[in-house]
């Protein structure tokens, strides 16, 4: 297990703020709990109980916040209903459509928001609402497993690697390009065809972390700057200032 310091500028551990991205934590907590049960030669069934899974999710959430901070105040982003990244590309997450969802999950979702501090935003994913918390208040740590959060100037503990990172503006920027280039093939949406987020580093590192250097690639495979455009929307997880509480400021590229 990966040693964990927090490295914050100015502020005491013991004022620790988490925003965790509560999405994954319920679809982890309630696929945990199905059980699988053969009747006879012929009949399988699968169940879960609702109790099990609310208690799994607890457990976890308290779980990673006594790793980081025992005393830390916590609140929980939750996904919306509705999703905006579909005005952008009507087949965001269009490769999930026929992937079965985990029994309960609606249940403990509205359990979790009744029963915790949690945010839900009109139209928005979990990691916006935790990349704009994140970015509004500083002394946020952003709680998740999802790499995409690398393209946020945040504190950011990682879920799966089991490690803080303090992500820097210019880190956040280049990540986005990267992401821009290699698309994210779990979302439903693709990049560059052939390159992933390996080559798409050693691209940028060679020909400049520009949005330049970005459309020129797109350009090479027949694409052009609005397919590039779409994709980069699309990657970059929603800061504070893109977002006022009803509208959403799309990204644009500087030159």
């Amino acid at each position: 297990m990966a040693n964990i310091k927090l490295e914050t500028t100015g502020q005491k551990h013991i004022d620790m703020k988490l925003i965790i991205d509560g999405d994954m934590f319920l679809y982890r907590a309630a696929f945990a709990c199905e059980v699988e049960i053969k009747w006879d030669e012929d009949t399988w069934t699968l169940h879960s109980s609702e109790q099990e899974t609310q208690h799994n999710f607890d457990a976890s959430i308290r779980r990673v916040v006594n790793k980081l901070d025992k005393d830390a105040d916590y609140v929980l982003a939750f996904s919306d209903k509705e999703n905006y990244r579909y005005d952008i590309y009507p087949n965001y997450k269009s490769n999930r459509r026929n992937t079965r969802k985990p029994l309960g999950l609606k249940a403990l979702r509205e359990w979790a928001i009744e029963n915790y501090d949690s945010r839900v935003f009109p139209r928005l994913e979990a990691d916006d609402v935790c990349g704009i918390i994140a970015t509004e208040d500083p002394s946020y740590v952003a709680v998740s497993g999802d790499k995409d959060f690398g393209t946020l100037p945040i504190t950011w503990y990682n879920m799966i690697s089991d490690e803080i990172r303090n992500v820097t503006p210019e880190e956040a920027e280049q990540f986005h390009l990267v992401q821009t280039l290699a698309g994210d093939p779990t979302d439903g949406y693709m990049g560059v065809k052939g390159i992933g987020t390996k080559t798409a580093e050693k691209i940028l590192r060679k020909d400049g972390y520009t949005w330049e250097t970005v459309v020129t690639q797109y350009e090479k495979t027949g694409l052009d700057e609005d397919d590039a455009l779409v994709t980069a929307r699309l990657a970059r997880i929603l800061r504070n200032e893109d977002y006022d509480g009803v509208d959403i400021k799309l990204w644009t590229p500087t030159k």
